[in-house]
């Protein structure tokens, strides 16, 4: 066996002697590092939070533009492009009452030349979710499902019995070859009182709506929503 001489081992000791921590330390320090990742954590969710805060109001600033402009809107939404990949919709959406009519003034830019579905969607949101529970994160998916205060759960054309179709389904819009379009859509069996859009969200899809597939035309993908603010 190689014995080693007592100087070196009692220098060899004390070299590792600061190396070495009790189990207080040592859950000390990891204490202090759990404390400081939670500070930077909770830093972080209050500038998300205050970001959040910001576009909120300059959304709700820019309806109540909307409002302003033009006595008779009712209600209003601020179209911006959805999560999907190279979607840039964008523009206004408002909305008028009369009688049991509603109509629906749209002005877009930003999609392509063609037939586009339109449609008011249940919740007041617009970003990417998991809308079917199949893992996949869908644009707009916070939106819902078609407005559907009635129950039918079956997609309709805008012409066809308001108590028997979506309440949400608004037919197509036309977009030029320069990808704009201003257009109104007029829509019957609406109540002001009984069925109020304000709440909810408005969506442009990618494509035509067929006016009957179910649950939503087979229009393709959202690429622009805005959330239906109501004049106060």
């Amino acid at each position: 066996m190689r014995s080693f001489p007592l100087p070196a081992l009692l220098a060899a000791g004390l070299f590792l002697f600061p190396a070495c921590q009790t189990t207080e330390e040592v859950a000390d320090e990891t204490a202090d590092v759990a404390t400081d990742v939670a500070d930077e954590t909770a830093d972080i969710a209050v500038d998300v939070g205050d970001a959040v805060a910001d576009a909120a109001g300059d959304t709700w600033d820019a309806v109540t533009g909307l409002f302003e402009d033009d006595a008779e809107t009712t209600a209003a939404a601020i179209v911006r492009p959805t999560s999907d990949a190279g979607a840039s919709a964008q523009g206004t959406v408002r909305f008028r009452e009369s009688g049991d009519d509603l109509m629906v003034d749209v002005s877009l830019s930003g999609l392509t030349p063609g037939m586009h579905g339109i449609h008011i969607h249940q919740n007041p949101a617009c970003s990417a979710a998991d809308k079917d529970g199949d893992g996949q994160m869908e644009p707009a998916g916070a939106s819902g499902g078609h407005w559907d205060p009635l129950g039918t759960n079956d997609h309709g054309a805008p012409t066809d019995d308001s108590q028997n179709k979506h309440k949400g389904d608004l037919g197509n819009i036309s977009v030029d070859a320069d990808g704009t379009v201003e257009t109104t859509v007029t829509v019957g069996g609406y109540g002001p009182d009984e069925y109020p859009v304000a709440g909810h969200a408005i969506v442009i899809h990618s494509g035509r709506d067929d006016l009957e597939t179910d649950p939503a035309g087979d229009s393709g993908t959202p690429q622009g929503c805005g959330v239906i603010e109501g004049r106060m």
